[in-house]
């Protein structure tokens, strides 16, 4: 019926595989929780080596990083089952009935049941921007999601029909961490593929550094540069629309100047305990400009 697959990268999930196990006990024989480590530190390996105690878990490792989106390719080849649901591993289960509502929508070629942050910012200020930034653009209400389905796609929480997979797998020619998800949308669009959005979040809980944070975000548009490039993204995408609106009146290098030769201030800003959002963006898609 389900296959829960997670791949595992430098953090500690036995928490978040427990609480899963003790769901899918409840629902069906026919679950299968399959933990993939893609070359995570030895500490992280040991401590998951109890997880195969646990009912419905397997837990495997590969021998070389295949990334973000490799990883998730292999968890389709060693998983079994009609059902996938793909979760990141820096998660935490907020619902009991968590698996049920999926399953409610397996008819459905993709669902899509969104991310939330805590309610309380962290205590360390270093921390604090990923939060508000995760609170303010990623926890995504379902009525908002709806009305672009593929722009609010992410893949830190979905369902997919395996034969929806096996059609439209991940782009494994991106590096990196950043857009992996925004190529999965655009593809599934292309293949008129339903991305149906329902309410059944689960919690981010993996916030980091802001330096660890802005160097991810430096990454992503390497990524989204690289998809521009490949003409696999268009202008349904805020940045990239704002991006072809600046190639047009042959602004980007101007724009891209002005912004980053004040990237030192906005970076003050956005590390500090009142980051402005819209400097995020100014300064991404000054990248952006750069880099495509």
């Amino acid at each position: 019926m389900l296959s829960i697959l997670i791949p595992i990268f430098n953090f500690d999930v036995r928490e978040f595989v427990k609480d899963l196990s003790e769901q899918a006990g409840r629902i069906s024989p026919e679950v299968e929780i399959i933990c993939l480590d893609d070359v995570s530190e030895d500490h992280f390996k040991k401590l998951h080596t109890t997880l195969t105690n646990l009912p419905h878990v397997r837990y495997l490792e590969v021998e070389r990083n295949l990334g973000r989106s490799g990883i998730r390719n292999r968890l389709l080849e060693v998983s079994k089952f009609e059902l996938l649901l793909f979760l990141d591993c820096d998660g935490r289960v907020v619902r009991s009935d968590y698996l049920e509502r999926y399953l409610e929508h397996s008819d459905a070629h993709v669902v899509y049941g969104g991310r939330t942050y805590a309610d309380q910012a962290p205590v360390e200020l270093e921390r604090y921007f990923h939060w508000f930034c995760g609170k303010h653009k990623e926890e995504v209400a379902v009525a908002d999601r709806e009305r672009a389905p593929y722009k609010a796609f992410m893949t830190n929480n979905f369902m997919v029909q395996r034969k929806v997979y096996e059609q439209v797998r991940m782009d494994e020619a991106l590096s990196g961490y950043g857009h992996e998800d925004t190529l999965f949308a655009a593809e599934l669009k292309r293949a008129s593929f339903e991305v149906r959005h329902i309410d059944n979040p689960i919690e981010h809980i993996g916030v980091e550094d802001a330096d660890v944070f802005l160097e991810k975000s430096r990454n992503a548009i390497r990524n989204l540069a690289q998809l521009i490039q490949r003409g696999k993204v268009g202008g349904g995408i805020p940045l990239v629309r704002y991006y072809l609106l600046l190639e047009r009146w042959k602004l980007t290098f101007l724009f891209s100047k002005l912004i980053l030769s004040r990237e030192s201030w906005i970076m003050r800003n956005l590390k500090g305990e009142h980051p402005r959002l819209l400097l995020f963006d100014l300064w991404k898609l000054a990248l952006l400009c750069r880099e495509a």
